[in-house]
């Protein structure tokens, strides 16, 4: 089945920031010219630069245009992210540190069709995604609520009856499969969502909906051109926070 039009115009806007066809700061394709260019409507047109402009790649200005983004496309940067602990005695460590009194707790593990979920996947809106929903602990305080989205045809004749199995979905992978997602190639966004736009998040962080949190998302790639597994965390502001360090040109 052929590819959706609107996923189609992001491909190619983000394969010609990425050959320097557009470069940080440029204007970019008017929505008239999009239409006539992959013959299709103003709502497909508007629907990918909308998507474009959430992942960060490009700024729209009325009246003006669409821009490519000004930051650090194809610089190299040293990135860290860290979790800060309240009143623990090691207040800030890098989070890929495990701590005794941290645990996952498995909320859900559920099949669900979604559109918007299969193009972060680049699969077919009508395809099964198996959606694993759990929450991150300190102690008995939720900091983090994790969803993680694999499409099913990746997870054929697996049980999941057992939903504690998966509370470390990467151990449970490495078992199955014989490789270590979190050593795979990977792309990770991070931005502040306020208020919280999903109620439950809200409760299962065990916070007003007019906190502030993080919204990671994360793209993970096996092999390196195909989307494996899609995530979206939510994380508790004063639990976490990003170090990035820029070497001079």
């Amino acid at each position: 089945m052929a590819v959706p039009k609107y996923l189609k115009i992001i491909q190619d806007i983000k394969q010609q920031i990425k050959d320097g066809v557009f470069k940080p700061g440029e204007k970019i394709y008017s929505e008239g010219e999009l239409k006539r260019k992959y013959g299709v409507s103003n709502t497909t047109v508007v629907r990918a630069l909308q998507e474009l402009v959430r992942e960060g790649l490009l700024t729209r200005f009325q009246g003006k245009g669409t821009y490519v983004s000004k930051s650090f496309l194809n610089k190299e940067v040293i990135f860290n992210e860290f979790n800060r602990f309240p009143n623990y005695e090691e207040a800030n460590f890098n989070r890929n540190k495990q701590l005794t009194e941290e645990a996952t707790k498995v909320i859900s593990i559920t099949e669900i069709t979604d559109e918007r979920i299969a193009g972060k996947l680049g699969i077919q809106p009508e395809n099964r995604i198996v959606h694993f929903k759990r929450v991150r602990m300190f102690g008995d305080i939720p900091w983090a609520v994790q969803n993680n989205y694999i499409a099913k045809s990746n997870l054929l004749n697996v049980d999941f009856s057992d939903k504690d199995r998966f509370m470390s979905l990467s151990e449970e992978l490495k078992k199955m499969y014989d490789f270590n997602i979190l050593d795979e190639a990977m792309k990770e966004r991070i931005r502040i969502e306020y208020p919280i736009q999903n109620p439950e998040h809200a409760a299962l962080l065990e916070v007003e909906q007019m906190t502030p949190v993080y919204r990671v998302e994360r793209f993970t790639y096996i092999p390196e051109d195909k989307p494996f597994e899609y995530i979206e965390s939510f994380i508790r502001y004063d639990f976490y926070y990003v170090e990035i360090e820029k070497k001079k040109s």
